[in-house]
């Protein structure tokens, strides 16, 4: 329990720290805006006994950030808290799954590796990055990781409260994220191997209890969410294909990419990349993995079968983002992890060596986070630095169109700010005789590459054609146009 506060305490100063060092709000691209609008309507209508307003994503993590603005207020430091919070946790409870993994190791020998794995979460880049923005990754990986933890503790003591709040965790991780689903299949495989070894001590009956309940507490948690169909907008987008593993080239409802690997290599690089697993430890995370072979049919259906369900969805999607992957990281960790545990029974030559590799892998990853961290804020601020300027160069009578900072033009400014993406040619007909100064903001590459088939650039055209666009500043990579009336 020491050991697991003290990695808490060491993740959350790590996430304040980095957060004093470079101030964000956790507001960024389109998703975070939408995550912290709905927690506001959401709050709104608990409040007034109304209905739950629909929304494109399962409601968990908004339901996190409502009942920690009970305490502090509504504002975006309520909805980032949650996911600095739970970001923390996750490295006590990996630090937890491991030394349930090695529960029969000498103390000492299993608390070592149980402390790096959780310091490898602690500290890894893109978790850090997760845990300081407005999205539900962080609070999604939280409960995972609990349910991960209490599932194999379940099959150690076959205590039934243990599984029922394994049962919890993993519902509340999947109405945070659809995909943490996925897990619920290598622990119902765990389970039903631990039932198998002790049958005559489960018997019909108490499984017939247990699945019952389970089944109960899974139905309602996630069963409203998907029985309502208002929260299950990205379930009708995914468009998952096998052989989008092989592809670099895909076509999905963001527009048509063209990327450098295919799926299934990038969503391998967690393996050994520095915001994940720096790659100093991956001779330990194959030894780690070669060494399941030796732990008991439970354990590997939970380490293994959570990396390859996470993996094989991911690698055939159509989507490319290192957060998604985010997922992967605790059980890496813990490979890792058992890496370290097989290296500390060996010789004193083995275990200097991996002292001096954990050392400078730990450093690594540290300095790591502050790179990505950086890079990933500057981008922030650079979206801040264009949006300010709109203040000076749109009037506020105006009517903003834009496309890509739609969001933090609404967020930052007075101006009416409307998303080119939902309007057509008679939306944007009335805008145009109503007379009032009308503006574009976009970024003309990405609407002629990435969008060229899709309503962004159809819109584009519509108005390339039927009016006046008068560039008034390049605001990088975005420019923004003064719309006129084409005169007779």
């Amino acid at each position: 329990m020491k050991h697991a506060t003290v990695l808490f305490g060491v993740a959350l100063l790590a996430r304040l720290a980095l957060l004093a060092l470079r101030p964000f709000d956790g507001l960024y691209g389109q998703d975070a805006y939408a995550y912290y609008n709905y927690a506001l309507a959401l709050r709104g209508s608990l409040m007034q006994g109304q209905p739950l307003p629909a929304f494109f994503w399962p409601i968990g993590y908004p339901l996190h950030v409502v009942a920690l603005m009970g305490v502090i207020g509504p504002s975006p430091l309520a909805a980032q808290l949650v996911s600095v919070i739970a970001g923390a946790a996750v490295a006590p409870l990996t630090y937890a799954l491991t030394r349930e993994v090695l529960i029969e190791r000498d103390r000492a020998r299993a608390q070592t590796a149980a402390i790096i794995a959780g310091l490898i979460v602690a500290v890894g880049g893109q978790h850090m990055i997760s845990s300081l923005s407005i999205m539900s990754d962080a609070t999604a990986l939280m409960w995972a990781t609990a349910s991960a933890w209490l599932t194999l503790r379940y099959t150690r003591t076959l205590k039934w409260p243990v599984l029922l709040l394994a049962v919890f965790a993993l519902s509340l991780a999947v109405i945070a994220r659809w995909i943490m689903a996925l897990v619920a299949v290598p622990w119902t495989i765990a389970v039903l191997l631990a039932w198998r070894g002790h049958w005559p001590q489960i018997g019909w009956r108490r499984a017939a209890v247990m699945i019952a309940g389970a089944a109960l507490i899974g139905g309602v948690i996630v069963g409203g969410q998907l029985w309502s169909g208002s929260h299950t907008g990205d379930l009708h987008v995914v468009g998952w294909d096998p052989l989008n593993a092989l592809r670099r080239d895909v076509v999905n409802t963001d527009g048509t990419f063209h990327y450098d690997l295919p799926m299934a290599v990038f969503y391998a690089q967690p393996l050994a990349q520095p915001a994940y697993v720096f790659p100093l430890f991956l001779p330990l995370l194959l030894i780690g993995l070669w060494s399941l072979r030796n732990r008991p049919s439970s354990t590997r259906a939970v380490l293994l079968g959570w990396p390859l369900m996470i993996y094989g969805f991911l690698a055939g999607i159509a989507w490319q983002n290192p957060r998604f992957a985010l997922s992967l990281l605790p059980p890496l960790a813990v490979w890792v992890a058992l890496g370290v545990d097989w290296v500390q029974g060996r010789d004193r030559r083995w275990q200097r060596t991996a002292a001096i590799v954990i050392g400078l892998g730990l450093i690594g990853m540290c300095a790591w986070s502050v790179r990505v961290v950086n890079n990933f804020v500057d981008r922030k601020d650079a979206d801040l630095a264009a949006v300010r300027q709109l203040d000076r160069l749109v009037p506020s009578d105006g009517t903003l169109i834009a496309f890509g900072l739609t969001a933090t033009a609404q967020h930052y400014t007075d101006l009416r700010v409307i998303e080119l993406y939902y309007l057509d040619e008679t939306a944007l007909g009335r805008e145009i005789q109503s007379g009032q100064p009308l503006y574009l903001l976009i970024d003309r590459s990405s609407i002629e590459q990435q969008w060229q088939t899709m309503s962004p650039a159809m819109n584009y055209r519509w108005l390339q054609v039927h009016t006046r666009l008068i560039l008034v500043a390049t605001l990088t990579p975005y420019q923004l146009f003064r719309v006129d009336r084409l005169t007779a």
